[in-house]
């Protein structure tokens, strides 16, 4: 089977991460696997790629060449545009040409973009190619809107040969809206073993976060700020990068003593860096997953992880192996980490069950119903093609 995956770059990121492992996998098992870029140009990948996964990149923003920008190319597009009643994307019409171009080139059975706007680019690329495609979704679909994309999303969703999302909750708001939607939980690879670390006298708080509104930092520095007079032996360690940054740095420096909270920008190796927390923290409001939670909870760390909807309530078990702050205040996250830093046997008895998560959302699991899927999409796709 020739698998394409298309993702617009690859800086770090959940999505970034999980599109990784898929390609290595599939590469691994023997599948002619090719990793499409669009706007990754000359940057290296953040996470290490299989030297088996072929790399190509379209090099957005260009000018398209008339290859893949001409009439004949665009003409199939066009009309399956205004069949589905997505005529708003027609000014997108020069990136989905060249996109169009770059994933026939590549020879596939079967395409899995991922990430909402990189999924309707290359549905629309990909009209009366009779090429299967199955976007592969990696936010809460139903707690977030693409604007004016939100109609084309969900009338090339009910024409993709499936849709794949990271919990059931967003598959069935989903399959509401007429998608094919299945759910497969993120396919993350567990922690390696290492050496048990000598615990300092200072306690860290982490988390591993991209520093920007949804994921709500400031939650976490004015409520981690407002205990550390109480729990002087904790420090927080942000580990991430983005727009709130300087912000944020900002405000620690105004609301809590010198080196208590500390920004150690991004990092790809996430189990180096949660190997030495105690416990982990999330301020997100929406999350399709939680790959950063999985990871801390696979290495043996409680989390406290604010509401953030029903795939965060599946990943933490509140009371075994986390807790879940369902007011969504400062002062209410404030309190539950307050009620775990202070207490190192409420926080040992939640560690001991966090690393069962491996075995509640495993790879293998995840690999499993992926090549499941795919199977049965390239073996309709085939009958269908016989038939005609």
């Amino acid at each position: 089977m020739r698998i394409t995956l298309v993702i617009m770059g690859l800086p770090g990121g959940g999505a970034e991460r999980v599109c990784v492992n898929l390609a290595n996998a599939w590469a691994a098992s023997g599948q002619a696997t090719t990793l499409l870029t669009i706007a990754q140009n000359s940057r290296p990948s953040a996470y290490a790629i299989d030297p088996r996964v072929d790399r190509c990149d379209v090099g957005w923003p260009r000018w398209a060449h008339s290859g893949e920008l001409n009439a004949e190319a665009i003409a199939p597009v066009l009309r399956g545009l205004y069949e589905a009643d997505c005529s708003e994307l027609i000014e997108e019409i020069t990136i989905i040409a060249m996109l169009r171009f770059a994933i026939l080139a590549t020879k596939p059975d079967v395409v899995i973009p991922h990430i909402d706007r990189t999924n309707v680019l290359v549905l629309a690329a990909m009209q009366q190619t009779g090429v299967p495609v199955i976007p592969c979704e990696v936010t809460d679909t139903g707690r977030i809107s693409l604007g004016n994309w939100q109609n084309a999303r969900e009338a090339l969703y009910r024409r993709a040969a499936a849709v794949v999302a990271p919990d059931p909750t967003i598959a069935s708001w989903l399959s509401g809206r007429g998608a094919p939607a299945h759910a497969i939980s993120n396919p993350l690879v567990k922690p390696p073993a290492r050496p048990v670390k000598e615990r300092g006298r200072r306690r860290q708080l982490v988390t591993l976060a991209r520093l920007s509104p949804e994921k709500r930092p400031e939650f976490l520095v004015r409520s981690f700020a407002s205990l550390t007079a109480d729990y002087p032996d904790w420090d927080l360690e942000i580990h991430g990068d983005g727009p709130l940054r300087d912000f944020l740095e900002r405000l620690a420096r105004e609301l809590a003593p010198a080196g208590r909270i500390r920004f150690c920008g991004f990092s790809t190796d996430h189990y180096g860096v949660l190997a030495g927390a105690d416990l982990f923290v999330s301020a997100s409001w929406i999350e399709g997953f939680g790959n950063a939670i999985w990871e801390a909870l696979a290495c043996g760390v409680p989390v406290v992880a604010m509401e953030a909807g029903a795939p965060v309530r599946t990943l933490v078990r509140h009371g075994i192996d986390g807790l879940i702050v369902r007011e969504n205040t400062m002062a209410a996250l404030a309190s539950a980490l307050a009620s775990l830093m202070g207490n190192d046997s409420a926080r040992q008895v939640l560690a001991a069950r966090a690393i069962e998560v491996v075995t509640r959302f495993s790879m293998e699991s995840s690999l499993r119903k992926w090549d499941a899927l795919l199977e049965s999409v390239v073996r309709v796709q085939t009958e269908e093609g016989r038939a005609v």
